[in-house]
Parts: structure tokens; sequence; C-alpha cells
């Protein structure tokens, strides 16, 4: 997974020629690159307060590339941060329901072949809609999420702890008629 700059995302083109030689040079067959999300940054990273990010499967044969590939990185100007995680568990049907119409079919193929995985049709998965773009009425929600049950009890009795311990309020200070407050009266 790749961080860069919003700026650096919307010439998508370019950016992928870029992350492509990055993980080319180093001897990886990429078999997919997609942009995931674009987001707010929780602090700036290079003056920048907003990411876009880049999601990248790649396969490598030699698994000292990884500390090639990080440093290419780390002295490229687009990528502003990256992380590389082994995913030998995803199947070619979970990299194409994350990469959608953005999966290379020839290296997807080939890595079924050479995992021996049952091959997904690639009309069956379908791509999350992006930000922005119109949902299908399969995919509308139907309302907000229902609550599960526990919960529910758990804040309804938190409300109700609340509501108990909750001080009453103090009794406002006697003020005589000339305007002045009266002493406090001794019990």
């Amino acid at each position: 997974m790749f961080l860069v700059d919003s700026a650096d995302a919307a010439t998508w083109d370019d950016l992928t020629k870029h992350l492509s030689n990055i993980l080319t040079r180093s001897g990886a067959e990429i078999i997919g690159i997609t942009r995931w999300d674009e987001r707010k940054l929780a602090y700036t990273i290079a003056g920048r307060k907003r990411g876009t990010y880049i999601l990248g499967f790649f396969s490598l044969t030699n698994g000292s590339a990884v500390a090639e590939i990080e440093h290419d990185c780390t002295l490229s100007e687009k990528v502003l941060r990256s992380i590389i995680l082994k995913a030998d568990h995803f199947t070619v049907a979970d990299m194409r329901m994350q990469l959608g119409e953005d999966i290379h079919e020839d290296l997807a193929q080939k890595l079924v072949a050479e995992r021996g995985e049952q091959a997904a049709s690639p009309a069956v998965v379908a791509r999350p809609a992006r930000t922005g773009e119109a949902a299908g009425p399969e995919t509308e929600p139907a309302g907000p999420p229902a609550e599960r049950p526990e919960r529910r009890e758990r804040r309804e009795r938190h409300d109700r702890r609340e509501r108990s311990e909750r001080p009453a309020p103090a009794p406002a200070p006697e003020v005589k008629a000339s305007g002045e407050p009266n002493p406090p009266k001794e019990p």
C-alpha cells in the first residue's frame, strides 16, 4: 500500500507508471494497482493534510527485493509513505474483489495455476462503487445498521446510571429585599 499526495493521484496514469517502475525495477510482477481511498491524514506528512491510498498486489521471487522497493519509495517524491506486507493468504478471488477491473488477468491466471486455486469468473466479482459514483439499487443501504441488543442494553444501563449519579442542583441563595444575599441558615 502506498500513500501519495492527492494532487499526484489526480494524474493517475503518471502515478501508476511511477509506481510500476519502482516495483518492476526490483523484479516484481504487478498483479494490479488501484486507487483505494482519499482521506484526511491524522497528522501532516510533508506539509500535506490529505492523501490518497493506493493498493497494489505484486509477486516477488526474491524476498530481498522488498528492501529495494522500500528504499525506492523513500527516495520518491510522489510516495509519502508505504507499507509492504506478505499476503500469501489472499486468493486471486480476494485480489479481484479489491482490484476490480485493474487486475492483470494474465498474471492472475498464472498465479491461480501456480497456487492450484479454483479460478473465479471475473464477471461474478464486482467492484464496490467509488466515492462520488452512483450505487446501483442492489448496493443502496436499506437504512442505518441495526444496533446489537447487548450494545443497546449496555448504553441504556450507562444512561440510567449517569442520571442517578448526577448531583441535585444546589439551591439558589436567598436574597434580601435590599439585594444582598442572606447568610446561610445553620441546621
